[in-house]
């Protein structure tokens, strides 16, 4: 005992730095003790009546994650920042240590409640309070900036009526949860130009051409008291402007189409009596039934509006078919046998369309020759194609090598038809007799085939050429 009384003296001249050491205060302890004693996070910052605090609402956009045109959902990283100023948190720094600002997490002071409307977040709190775990800095003269980072998933309208020419509009809307114009008026960062956001945001399928942002006020009825008035709100809207990146659409969806339309084009190419021009146009058309079905699911669906590219494979696959009845009725014309007599209205159409076409009626000794090339006539009796071998032996040539099987002469005196057919029972059945030389009308309807075939060509160019015309320009509308 004696000998800690001798050492207690000791002890008490060690104890004032330990206590100096615990008590150490930092520039900031007794500005925060100031500040915060007494105050009241949950009481907004208006400390006269009549007045209203304006809260000015930022947004930074840093990236865009994803458009999703089936779900209708927008990602995006954003930083997101407030202003307003709290009339409680004001000092003059000469009295604290020069400090004029400090950090501060948000919980310990009063923010705005403030949700976006169009979230799509699982957790409701988590897209309704977005500053809840974040730090404000605050200023000398009572100025708050709150800033978070976020991801942000909202639903966005999107219009794919012109699909992959297309350009979205998304907003991003935020307002205050409980606070009415009375007292609360949310407004856009005054100052901010905010179309600089956006430059470096684009992905590798939209691009970004604008991100304003607007002040709106709105109506809202809150509850279910129908007969209640609704009060006025204030909301600030950021728009993200995005245009479709359409190259990659235009590779492997458009291209293929347009190539596989204007093959069909060529079927008309073959002769008019081969019968491999309709398997030909029908393969194109089943290529191109299979090459929409595996494109569909890089269609946008919506029942709103048909895109543009689903109306020019819609197109593209009724012209194919169209392509192929006209191969079908050319093939069918071009090989009647003589049993058939010929539509007046229909020769006199080929006859008055095939030069035309390229087909004129030459003479050759005074008398009418029906093509002005060399074709082998068929079999008169069986309406079938003569030999190849025997056909330059069917006829005389004349000078210049053309063969005048196929004359027509409207004053020749009428051949006998071979009977047999009920549906022709006496040459008397037709208008026009057929010429002579035996050949009957198998000829007629090998010329109208041919004529019919390159009107058909014509016809198909023609609005194979107006639907890609169309397509292309698209683009630009």
């Amino acid at each position: 005992m004696p000998r800690i009384l001798l050492h207690l003296p000791l002890l008490l001249l060690l104890l004032p730095c330990d206590a100096k050491a615990v008590a150490a205060k930092t520039i900031y302890d007794d500005l925060l003790t100031s500040l915060f004693d007494g105050y009241n996070s949950n009481a907004m910052p208006i400390c006269k009546q009549g007045d209203r605090l304006e809260v000015g609402q930022d947004m930074l956009l840093y990236q865009l994650f994803d458009l999703d045109e089936p779900t209708q959902m927008l990602s995006v990283d954003v930083w997101i920042e407030s202003t307003w100023r709290d009339c409680r948190l004001m000092w003059d720094p000469a009295g604290f240590n020069n400090v004029t600002e400090f950090a501060i997490k948000s919980e310990e002071l009063w923010y705005p409640d403030l949700i976006f409307y169009e979230s799509l977040h699982g957790n409701f709190e988590e897209g309704m309070f977005i500053y809840g775990e974040s730090t404000a800095r605050v200023r000398s003269d009572g100025w708050v900036k709150l800033g978070a980072q976020a991801l942000l998933k909202s639903f966005c309208r999107i219009d794919i009526s012109r699909f992959p020419y297309d350009s979205q509009r998304c907003n991003i809307t935020f307002s205050s949860w409980t606070k009415d114009t009375s007292n609360f008026l949310l407004t856009r960062k005054a100052g901010d130009a905010n179309d600089h956001a956006f430059e470096s945001a684009s992905n590798g399928e939209w691009e970004v051409t604008g991100f304003p942002a607007f002040t709106q006020l709105t109506p809202r009825q809150i509850g279910v008291d129908e007969s209640a008035e609704p009060a006025i709100y204030s909301e600030v809207v950021f728009q993200l402007r995005l245009r479709r990146k359409y190259l990659f659409h235009q590779a492997y969806m458009l291209f293929p189409c347009m190539l596989l339309a204007w093959l069909a084009a060529f079927s008309f190419f073959l002769p008019t009596e081969c019968g491999e021009r309709i398997a030909y146009s029908t393969t194109i058309l089943l290529s191109l039934v299979v090459f929409l079905l595996l494109i569909a699911d890089n269609i946008p669906r919506s029942g709103d509006a048909v895109p543009v590219l689903g109306v020019y494979f819609c197109l593209t696959v009724c012209l194919v078919g169209l392509c192929t009845l006209m191969v079908i009725a050319a093939y069918n014309i071009s090989l009647k046998p003589n049993d058939f007599c010929p539509p007046a209205w229909l020769t006199a159409c080929c006859y008055r369309l095939g030069p035309l076409v390229g087909f004129r009626a030459t003479h050759h000794n005074g008398r009418v020759k029906l093509l002005s090339f060399r074709m082998n006539p068929r079999s008169p009796t069986s309406g079938a194609r003569a030999d190849q071998g025997d056909g330059d032996n069917d006829g005389t040539k004349d000078d210049e090598g053309q063969d005048e099987n196929l004359d027509c002469d409207a004053g020749t005196e009428e051949a006998a038809i071979p009977t047999a057919p009920t549906i022709m029972t006496n040459k008397s059945a037709c208008r026009h007799p057929p010429p002579e030389g035996g050949s009957g009308f198998a000829n007629t309807w090998r010329y109208m085939g041919i004529v019919l075939d390159r009107m058909f060509f014509v016809i198909y160019c023609l609005l194979n050429l107006v639907a890609t015309i169309w397509i292309l320009a698209s683009r630009r509308g």
